[in-house]
């Protein structure tokens, strides 16, 4: 498995755009699954999970890496062909309509995503203060948010490189989430 794989198609972008393949996606660990194992763990029916193992196969997303025959049935087991999945920044920058579409539906889909994960976590009394961080009302240009949530990116794994050992002490899985959005809501104030 690579470290990172790098999207640079459409097809590949529309894959991912689905908060359930991510889902999926987030369900693998180091063993390789098969759709059976996947359906268990994500409580949905077999057929439902093919259909979304055959589009992350067919967009180079996923990759069946090994066959078995059990009780006369061919399963065939999957992982993810890298660890993490980047969008190519030439993409994020078109100006193409249908690109656009994507883009938003894939972030809106990851958005869903880190919904879901929040609630749970919410849910379970696992939401501290000390997690949670926001801000508003700073005024960017788009060439300016982008190069802060780049910073961001880049300080995030200086701090965090060599931390995806999970069988160190005391340690539980998170999240990191950033988000920067306009504000529409103010933004139209202003404009009036």
């Amino acid at each position: 498995m690579k470290d990172v794989l790098v999207l640079r198609d459409l097809d590949g972008i529309k894959a991912i755009s689905h908060p359930y393949r991510l889902e999926i996606l987030e369900s693998f660990g180091d063993e390789p699954l098969c759709a059976k194992q996947l359906s268990e763990m994500l409580g949905e029916p077999h057929a439902k999970i093919n259909y979304h193992i055959k589009t992350l196969l067919g967009a180079g997303i996923l990759e069946l890496v090994e066959e078995k025959i059990k009780s006369g049935i061919i399963e065939k087991y999957y992982l993810p062909v890298a660890k993490m999945i980047v969008i190519d920044k030439s993409i994020l920058n078109s100006n193409n309509d249908s690109v656009v579409q994507t883009l938003n539906q894939a972030s809106i889909s990851l958005f869903e995503k880190i919904s879901e994960d929040f609630y749970r976590a919410a849910e379970n009394n696992e939401i501290k203060s000390k997690h949670v961080r926001h801000y508003n009302e700073f005024y960017l240009t788009e060439d300016e948010a982008r190069e802060l949530m780049d910073a961001l990116d880049d300080k995030l794994y200086e701090i965090l490189k060599n931390k995806n050992v999970k069988d160190r002490e005391n340690v539980r899985p998170y999240n990191i989430t950033f988000i920067s959005t306009p504000d529409i809501r103010r933004e139209r104030n202003i404009k009036k």
